[in-house]
């Protein structure tokens, strides 16, 4: 990580500490509330928590006003936030109900290899190479040491929640990693306030539209921890690493935003076991060591290529 320092390096880190806590306190506030309401709740409120400095965004310093998104730029983060805050956190909420919090972070952490396959044909700068391809494999490999059991016994009422857990947290894992490469590709000019702000309004409304279609009539109970878990994924979970998240996409190559899952895995698998009491199997961690190698290989900087002599 030595090409971070200063703010990006700050912001980096706060991203990778708030978000392996996240996992956690998805898990507890399932206890209490369904999983799409929660999701849409999360969003909705860290939306209206942004909204304020969204609608200043576009102020500079000296008072002057920048322009605002063209009409394209506003339909592809209405389209990034449908996807990356709607469609991903809608599989990845209802995942958590079937699989372990620290399981849930480790098929998650496959995001940079599907960064890495999507930015060879999204962006002009990242070409596909011999190491993302084997970073790639990896990680299916991986997926399947920790899925093939499962498979095989699909009658068992445990065996398909994990397998229907894993195969929708991969979902998540692949639309939040092509949602990625799009901000990458084109969203440079957005202020990363009103980017986030757009997603989240977007996001937000698809879940709610999705909880009232999909979960009318499931309990709610409104406890003081369910409570608490909502507040802190809005506001640290989504509100605050997101907008960090955006500005730091712009300005840092998108294998070092890779890394992220990679950090914060660790501490979802560590917090899960310290307060959860999480037991991984052996199988989990070998199928974990096998996508992590590969998020290694795929987040790892490449060597330049040397100018020509003369």
């Amino acid at each position: 990580m030595t090409v971070l320092k200063g703010r990006p390096l700050a912001l980096y880190v706060f991203c990778c500490a708030v978000w392996g806590s996240t996992w956690l306190v998805i898990k507890v506030g399932l206890r209490d509330l369904p999983p799409l309401l929660y999701a849409g709740l999360r969003m909705a409120l860290a939306c209206l928590l942004i909204a304020p400095f969204a609608l200043g965004a576009f102020a500079t310093r000296r008072g002057r006003r920048s322009s605002p998104p063209t009409r394209r730029e506003m339909l592809l983060v209405a389209l990034s936030g449908f996807l990356q805050i709607g469609v991903s956190y809608a599989f990845l909420f209802v995942a958590t109900q079937w699989i372990e919090s620290g399981l849930g972070a480790i098929l998650f952490s496959s995001f940079p290899i599907w960064v890495g396959l999507f930015g060879h044909y999204l962006l002009p700068d990242e070409p596909l190479t011999g190491r993302t391809v084997l970073a790639a494999a990896l990680g299916l490999i991986g997926v399947a040491v920790i899925e093939a059991p499962a498979i095989s016994h699909l009658s068992a009422s445990s065996s398909r929640g994990l397998v229907a857990g894993g195969a929708l947290m991969c979902g998540a894992t692949i639309v939040s990693a092509y949602s990625n490469v799009l901000n990458k590709r084109s969203f440079a000019n957005i202020s990363p306030v009103f980017n986030v702000w757009g997603q989240t309004l977007v996001g937000s409304a698809a879940l709610l539209l999705a909880a009232a279609v999909l979960e009318r009539g499931a309990p709610v109970r409104w406890t003081g921890t369910a409570v608490a878990a909502l507040l802190y994924l809005a506001i640290f979970g989504t509100a605050l690493t997101f907008a960090a998240l955006f500005w730091l996409i712009p300005r840092v190559p998108v294998s070092v935003i890779g890394t992220i899952p990679l950090v914060d895995t660790f501490l979802a698998v560590l917090l899960g076991s310290l307060v959860l009491g999480e037991r991984l199997s052996p199988r989990v961690f070998a199928g974990g060591a096998l996508i992590l190698a590969g998020v290694v290989l795929a987040a790892s900087p490449r060597r330049p290529v040397p100018a020509p002599a003369g």
